[in-house]
């Protein structure tokens, strides 16, 4: 079953502050404490909610060979890629 697609026309306040419409959350499940993650592709945000892994959930280990990979892809800058590397390694 596709979903309807929803269009809305949004103006930034002073700070560049933006209201994500009632609709748009509610079929999203945002809310207050739910992190959102903004990725600008050319002249494109996308908004993505992100969402907590449950307890005991298992999750992907990223060593510096995925990393290099990344890198490589464009898939994260280098300053992202400094500061994970420095909070893999503990210092």
């Amino acid at each position: 079953m596709t979903t309807k697609a929803l269009t809305r026309i949004v103006r930034p306040q002073a700070k560049g502050q933006i209201t994500i419409p009632a609709d748009f959350r509610e079929r999203l499940g945002i809310d207050q404490g739910t992190f959102l993650q903004l990725t600008l592709r050319g002249s494109t945000i996308e908004v993505s909610p992100l969402r907590l892994a449950k307890a005991g959930a298992v999750l992907r280990d990223f060593g510096r060979e995925d990393l290099d990979a990344f890198l490589k892809e464009d898939r994260i800058d280098r300053k992202t890629a400094t500061k994970v590397r420095r909070l893999l390694s503990g210092g």
